[in-house]
């Protein structure tokens, strides 16, 4: 059995995953942690346990999942590979550099994991858009274009830019080759770039489609969220993945078999 801390519980993913949870007896709940302080019940989620303003000292080997902010997610890290605590992280918007250093530094302590999305069919995605533009090669224009809800306040989503990097490490590209909206007099498509489209509105829980475009031919690859349960319970599978296994680096391939 797994226990489960949930940082940033009371956000929208805290609070669907801590619910996930607390219906599936594979889980304990030990305690969310959020900005303010009493029992999850304050939050809509149905346990009488403890909503804390900061993570325990005194739960090693309870796996922590973290759905916070890129400004929190660092010490985050930090704590959880000083007390031992596994940890599964999908929040976005974190600079790529300190993100891998802070995982490859905690990898030695604890089982650690970050994805940009914990959808089984997005991962799927990642996978077959790669696959996609290996095969076409540069003669094909790809084009990405994510949707949020208007809360988001990070932007391209974690989840384009899963596309974008399963495509560019296919293709011997770099972010380098990312062209972010387009404005202007830009002149001809630049052979090899890859746009990234971002659009914030109303209540849309994530809507991803990577187009890829020849002379004569369209070829179009998308997922759509329907509910945040597929990213809850792709968060959980995880929790249970990294409650078993040894310190190290792992990926959403991992978790899935993929």
């Amino acid at each position: 059995m797994t226990n489960l801390i949930m940082n940033g519980a009371a956000g929208r993913m805290g609070q669907r995953i801590l619910t996930l949870a607390t219906e599936d007896d594979s889980f304990t709940v030990g305690c969310g942690i959020d900005t303010r302080t009493g029992t999850l019940r304050d939050i809509g989620v149905p346990s009488d346990q403890p909503l804390l303003d900061s993570l325990p000292t005194d739960q090693a080997g309870s796996v922590v999942i973290d759905f916070s902010h890129a400004t929190v997610t660092p010490d985050v890290i930090k704590h959880c590979a000083k007390y031992g605590m596994p940890l599964a992280i999908g929040t976005t918007g974190i600079v790529p550099e300190t993100l891998d250093a802070l995982l490859a530094d905690a990898a030695q302590h604890i089982p650690v994991m970050w994805a940009p999305n914990m959808s089984v069919g997005v991962n799927v995605v990642f996978q077959v858009a790669a696959q996609i533009a290996e095969t076409l090669g540069l003669d094909y224009d790809i084009e990405v274009v994510e949707a949020h809800h208007h809360h988001k306040v990070d932007a391209p989503s974690g989840t384009a830019y899963g596309i974008t990097d399963a495509i560019c490490e296919a293709t011997n590209r770099t972010r380098s080759d990312l062209v972010h909206g387009r404005e202007g007099n830009i002149g001809a498509r630049v052979r090899g770039e890859i746009g990234v489209h971002s659009l914030r509105m109303g209540d849309v829980v994530g809507d991803h489609t990577a187009y890829f475009v020849g002379n004569g031919e369209r070829i179009m690859l998308g997922h759509l969220a329907h509910n945040r349960d597929i990213f809850a319970k792709g968060a959980l599978r995880a929790a249970t993945f990294l409650g078993k296994a040894t310190p190290g680096r792992y990926t959403m391939k991992d978790v899935l078999g993929l």
